[in-house]
């Protein structure tokens, strides 16, 4: 049985507006992504991502690097560990996006990553988040 609108949750509608042949829908889903707080939420939204196609997941991962909330600095974390490449090099450019200092060592070990773009994504996260810090610490660029 087919759910309709009304009786899905916000990750399944997320999802199914990623599918959506209108580009209107597949924007709106991408925003909507872009503005999760709850980490269960993004859990939920990672954990559903990996049985589809590589488009839908890079299209998701369009909202994921837009995440700029340290509550979901563990799921990111986790994603890095347990997600595809297209998965993790956005979670790696949303730790950067949050600049939180205890991702450094995190981001750190992300250099070694065997994707070349996840590498380049976590030079440049790393680079965000040492620069915010010798930013608060009054240390000169």
């Amino acid at each position: 049985m087919v759910q309709t609108r009304a009786e899905m949750g916000e990750v399944e509608k997320i999802i199914r507006d990623l599918h959506s042949p209108y580009w209107n829908e597949r924007q709106s889903a991408v925003q909507r992504i872009g503005a999760i707080r709850d980490p269960g939420m993004l859990q939920e939204l990672l954990r559903l991502l990996r049985g589809h196609k590589w488009y839908i997941r890079e299209a998701a991962s369009a909202g994921i690097r837009a995440l700029d909330s340290p509550e979901l600095v563990p799921v990111l974390v986790t994603c890095l560990k347990e997600g595809d490449e297209i998965l993790r090099n956005s979670a790696v450019l949303a730790l950067g996006n949050i600049c939180c200092p205890e991702t450094e060592e995190v981001l750190e070990k992300v250099l070694d990553d065997p994707d070349c773009r996840v590498r380049k994504s976590a030079r440049i996260a790393l680079d965000r988040v040492r620069s915010t810090r010798n930013r608060s610490l009054g240390i000169p660029q």
